[in-house]
């Protein structure tokens, strides 16, 4: 089976974490260290590394709040999302990724913030659910 990374620009992650989601710099280089970085002809990208996600994830020496990892995995599949043709895999793999840190987020009581619910209820013809808490 071909083996396919999951990446996304370097520039629209850091737009994501720094603009909607008001990352610092600080914290924004804190969360791309749980990706590869990836540069080639096309530009510079961020790519998901499984081993490096997990032995980050409730690192002692991770210096991000809890809440701001999940929004750093939101801005990061929101952007994967951005960057997929309508109907393929990696589209609902992203929007799967998303609607899961959504609901991991609820049980640990974060607040979402609003621009994330509204990206969900402006592609709601993709992924036909209103909201991102409404089962099927």
């Amino acid at each position: 089976m071909k083996s396919i990374s999951i990446m996304v620009t370097e520039s629209e992650l850091f737009d994501s974490l720094k603009g909607d989601l008001a990352f610092t710099q600080k914290e924004a280089e804190a969360f791309i260290r749980r990706l590869d970085y990836i540069e080639d002809a096309a530009g510079e990208w961020f790519a998901l590394n499984a081993d490096r996600v997990q032995s980050t994830l409730f690192s002692s020496a991770d210096t991000l709040e809890y809440q701001k990892v999940i929004l750093g995995w939101v801005a990061f599949w929101q952007c994967v999302f951005n960057g997929t043709e309508n109907g393929c895999f990696l589209e609902q793999q992203a929007l799967g990724a998303i609607r899961g840190l959504f609901f991991a987020s609820a049980a640990a009581d974060l607040i979402i913030p609003s621009s994330i619910q509204t990206s969900w209820h402006e592609t709601v013809d993709i992924h036909h659910q209103p909201t991102l808490g409404e089962w099927a």
